[in-house]
């Protein structure tokens, strides 16, 4: 019987900070494994709704994710701070729709805070894990299964500045950095953008410029876009950051691009502009994006999960037949089953991956943290729990 693993968030970090290349691979390759298992294996059927309370007398906000596994159980609880209101009433909007402020209304004032806890198969806890980091590490770990494959990524341009796009950040360097020589972080909020370089210009290599967008008030946002091969959204934006036409021009479409968005997670939030999803999804020879995309596809983490909560790609109407599970195209490369032109979309076209996040990514990375704690001799172990 394996013993009971309590990993703190600084012992999270330890190991996340210290990962290899060769790590970070063997990490991707047990996200896919959980994939190909959700989306081509029947997986999807074993998972439990996620559950969200919120006490209107406190604003605090719980969201219970449960999910599973052949080899482990586990859930993931975030706490979402707030400040105490009035009961609403039914004409008060902010119980209903968040209030713009939390998950479920009110002032989040305490921040995300968050644990993973694990069991085998049997109902035997194996581990108990701080999941601040993980959340973010995961999920860009999401983003990088198939930027892992493009063949041009010297310039990447990240949207947002916080843990997200820092693992993305993070990721994208460790797996891809001698081919990387810009990184770009575009943040309205200043000193978060400052934090962010600071922290990772602390180990950074030495041949790729890392740097921060300013707004000259001109046209330098849409150089920088068209420039980029490779584009992280990490944003909870509401509104698109920045307009299709930017990437539907003549210029912008004369290479491709890698996007990876992972900010959005309802139904009324948005970073990229439906119009351009919309575009990437039209076929036949006046099609904007017909030689650079393969028969009118995106792909996604979940389908079914992003069909109820990626609020710009349900807006932008393309059908959900042309959203690809990233565990069906992992599986298809696995197996060798991807045509030419497939195989020339992934490495060189232009491709949109969508991330709303599902559980079973937290046990899949969980799981592998908790072997990593055993071998690098981090956390705490308990026997005979």
């Amino acid at each position: 019987m394996a013993p009971l693993t309590i990993l703190t968030d600084s012992d999270v970090q330890a190991i996340l900070h210290g990962i290899t290349p060769a790590e970070a691979e063997h990490l991707a390759t047990a996200l896919e494994d959980a994939f190909i298992q959700y989306s081509c294996h029947g997986d999807a059927q074993y998972q439990p709704h996620r559950s969200v309370i919120s006490r209107e007398t406190t604003g605090a906000t719980s969201i219970f994710m449960p999910a599973t596994t052949a080899q482990n159980i586990g859930v993931k609880i975030v706490g979402v701070g707030g400040q105490p209101r009035e009961t609403p009433t039914t004409t008060d909007s902010s119980a209903t729709d968040g209030g713009g402020g939390g998950v479920g209304g009110g002032k989040p004032v305490a921040g995300l805070k968050s644990v993973l806890t694990l069991c085998d198969s049997a109902g035997q806890p194996v581990g108990v894990l701080n999941a601040a980091e993980l959340t973010g590490f995961r999920t860009a770990l999401g983003s990088m299964l198939l930027y892992r494959l493009r063949q041009m990524t010297e310039k990447v341009v990240v949207f947002g500045a916080g843990k997200q796009a820092e693992w993305h950040i993070r990721l994208a360097v460790l797996l891809r950095g001698k081919d990387i020589r810009e990184v770009t972080i575009v943040n309205r909020n200043k000193e978060r953008t400052r934090q962010l370089l600071d922290k990772l210009s602390k180990s950074w290599p030495s041949h790729i410029e890392l740097g921060a967008f300013s707004e000259d008030g001109g046209s330098g946002l849409e150089q920088l876009i068209v420039d980029a091969d490779v584009l992280f959204f990490t944003t909870p934006s509401k509104t698109p950051l920045f307009p299709a036409s930017y990437l539907l021009s003549d210029k912008a479409r004369q290479k491709a691009r890698y996007l990876g968005a992972i900010g959005s997670y309802t139904l009324e939030m948005g970073e990229i502009d439906p119009a351009l999803i919309s575009a990437v999804g039209e076929q036949g020879a006046s099609a904007p994006f017909s030689s650079q995309v393969w028969q009118g596809h995106i792909v996604v983490d979940s389908r079914e999960a992003c069909l109820h909560e990626a609020g710009e790609f349900v807006k932008s109407e393309l059908k959900p037949e042309k959203w690809l599970d990233v565990g069906q195209v992992t599986d298809m490369l696995r197996q060798g089953r991807q045509d030419k032109e497939m195989k020339e979309w992934l490495e060189s076209g232009f491709v949109i991956y969508k991330s709303v996040g599902v559980g079973i990514m937290d046990i899949a990375i969980g799981n592998q943290l908790l072997e990593l704690a055993r071998t690098k001799n981090v956390g705490t172990s308990i026997g005979n729990f």
